[in-house]
Parts: structure tokens; sequence; C-alpha cells
């Protein structure tokens, strides 16, 4: 049998283009947080990601999507649950993702008033989820539209095969979730009046314009609309210690923004709860 061998030069010139070849090889660009931002709210849907109480309950009965509930355990079990739900409290969400399905089954977060589950939805489209949805106004609003409460024990969530997600931002994502302080940051429409008869945070409106102009504008608010946020972080305060208080319609996109900017470095954003609406229902004045 003959042997080809390989001569001294030939092996030299194997391992030359094998240095050039890995030399020449794109570099992967590093990963940017700011630009992850930027891209994921500028192409926000019209909807935002929100499901009405309503819609998922008739989809339950066809398409029938992933229910996780994002609540603490102890609010479970005393305020109930929708059948077929599992429960990942949201201070480990992150560190749970082996227990959802496959990135592009259809998934829906829920939570006591839709602000969890609006930073944990956002969180997975990052991630690179592609058919999440968080319930509009949480299970308060489920139970509003007299839909059916289980009692008892969700089911155990089982754990498959976590998804391929990006190192950095996973990380930046697990300490953000791991280190939400009570209350989840945000700040009840009568608490942010009195702040306001002593103190001026910085008032971030993320509506869009034509929003503003049908329901009006708590009085000091800048206007930016979420998908230009990140494009237009120079409008901020430049201080990332300042108090920014997020606003919007019900408090969806302002938890979202609470979440993003916190991720950028801000140390003092928090979400108005309800948004603007449960600021008027609450009786206080807005400008036009």
């Amino acid at each position: 049998m003959n042997t080809r061998k390989i001569s001294h030069a030939g092996l030299i010139s194997i391992l030359v283009f094998l240095v050039w070849a890995v030399a020449c090889a794109p570099t992967p660009a590093p990963f940017n947080l700011q630009t992850t931002l930027d891209k994921y709210m500028s192409a926000l849907p019209e909807d935002w990601g929100i499901i009405a109480p309503t819609a998922l309950n008739e989809q339950l009965s066809t398409t029938k999507p992933f229910l996780v509930d994002v609540r603490e355990t102890t609010e479970v079990a005393s305020a109930g649950f929708i059948a077929g739900s599992i429960n990942i409290p949201v201070r480990t969400f992150i560190k749970n993702l082996d227990k959802l399905p496959a990135k592009d089954q259809p998934i829906v977060v829920t939570c006591g008033s839709g602000h969890r589950s609006a930073i944990a939805m956002a969180a997975l489209q990052l991630l690179g989820y592609t058919n999440v949805k968080s319930m509009a106004s949480g299970l308060a609003a489920w139970k509003a539209a007299n839909l059916p409460v289980a009692s008892g024990t969700p089911p155990e969530a089982k754990a498959g095969k976590a998804p391929e997600v990006n190192p950095d931002l996973f990380a930046a994502l697990d300490k953000y979730f791991s280190t939400l302080p009570d209350g989840w940051g945000t700040l009840a429409p009568a608490a942010l009046n009195e702040m306001l008869k002593t103190s001026q945070p910085f008032q971030l409106d993320l509506r869009e314009t034509k929003e503003i102009a049908e329901a009006g504008y708590i009085a000091g608010a800048t206007n930016i609309p979420i998908r230009t946020l990140v494009k237009n972080l120079d409008k901020l305060p430049p201080d990332k210690n300042a108090g920014i208080v997020a606003e919007c319609a019900n408090g969806h996109r302002s938890a979202m923004v609470m979440m993003a900017l916190t991720l950028l470095g801000y140390t003092n954003t928090r979400s108005l709860a309800g948004g603007v609406a449960a600021w008027t229902k609450t009786g206080l004045a807005t400008s036009k």
C-alpha cells in the first residue's frame, strides 16, 4: 500500500495557510448594549407587544400559547392564576429560560398589573424570542373581565434545554432581574403627585405625539416617543443618578424603558404605575 508523505515544505505551506485563514477571518462585532436596545425599541410593533385578557382567553381555546406567571408564589397562592400557567417569579426569570418553549413558540407573560410581565416580555424579545406577548394590566384586568381564575398551585415547570443566547446580554438581564427591588420600580400616581410638589424628577413621556394630543400629559413632562428613545439619550439628565419617572398610557412602555435605562447605567429610574390613564383616573390633572 502506498502512503503519501507530506514534505517539510508542504507542511509549512499548510501551516502558513491556516494561520492566514484565521487571521483573515472576520472578527465578530463586540456586543454593544446601547445598539442592541436601540435596534429593539426602534422596531417595536404597533400594539407594543400587549394582548388584552379577552383576546388571550380566545387564544387559549385555539392556539394555546405557553403561559408564564412571573408573580411571587405568595401572590399566586392568594389571588389565583390563569389555568395552564407555570409560575417563575420574576427575580429568577432569566435563570429559568430552560423552562420555556422554543424561541419561535407563542408565549404570554402575566403578572399582577402588567408591569413585571412587560419587562419579562421585553427581556425575552431582546434574547431572540419572536412570539412573546404581555397580558395588559395583569390578573387584575383578567378578573375585571370576569374570566375564570384557578386556585391552588400551578403545575411545576419542566426543565428542558436552555436556548443559545448572547452571554453578555444574558448576564446583564440576569443581574437586573435578580436585583429588582420591592415594588418592582413602580411609582403610584399619588406618590408622583406628592413628589412633584417638592422636587422635580425628569418626567419622560414615551407616548406618540398623537396620543398626547388626545389624552393630554402630566405637566413638566418631556416627550420622547419610545421608538426614538435610545437615539435621544442626550435629552435625558447628564447625571445618570438623577431621578427619572417614565410615563406612558398604561405603564407598559414605561416599564420596558425603566428596564432599558437601568441596563444603560441610569440608577434612579421608575415607572408610573398604570400610566397616564391611572393618573387621570385618580382625579389628577393633565395639560393639553
